[in-house]
């Protein structure tokens, strides 16, 4: 397994395994030309596996912004259902944070949905802590093929790490 940042020409394989996410991808693209993150992609026998985002802008939630100036999120670990449990989730994490050190950053934050245990579990395991401030709300824009945009909320405990 390799694990690279993701460039334009990624756009595609990355489409054809999570054809959900393709506008998700294009826009962390955008970010990361602008120098606003990272999007990382793991590979496995030249098909992504998984991904997550490093994003290194400041936080879309007013109340991270307060307590976390400067911290950078790990945004949108996914792994492909089929190669979940197998080690590639905490190699992006891992991942993650090493690209959060060569930016300059001693922490990194994420939140991770109430009723997502198992994605708790292994945060907790890579030693992500509770931040302290209570329970706050995400919200994203979902684009789905053929269908309008629709704005997703949802309640998230965050959690961070001294690097």
């Amino acid at each position: 397994m390799e694990i690279r940042p993701a460039s334009a020409g990624d756009l595609e394989p990355l489409g054809a395994v999570f054809a959900a996410e393709r506008h998700f991808f294009a826009d962390c693209l955008a970010r990361q030309s602008a120098g606003g993150g990272v999007l990382l992609v793991a590979w496995l026998d030249g098909w992504p596996a998984g991904d997550v985002f490093l994003n290194l802008g400041p936080a879309d939630e007013p109340e991270v912004r307060r307590h976390l100036t400067g911290v950078p999120t790990l945004v949108h670990l996914e792994v492909a259902g089929r190669l979940q449990r197998r080690g590639i989730g905490t190699a992006l994490v891992g991942a993650g944070e090493d690209t959060a050190r060569r930016h300059g950053h001693d922490r990194i934050a994420l939140g991770v949905g109430l009723d997502n245990h198992g994605a708790r579990r292994l945060y907790e395991r890579l030693g992500y802590t509770d931040w302290g401030h209570g329970r706050t709300v995400t919200s994203w824009r979902e684009r789905r093929p053929g269908r309008a945009p629709v704005t997703v909320t949802e309640a998230i405990d965050l959690l961070v790490k001294r690097l």
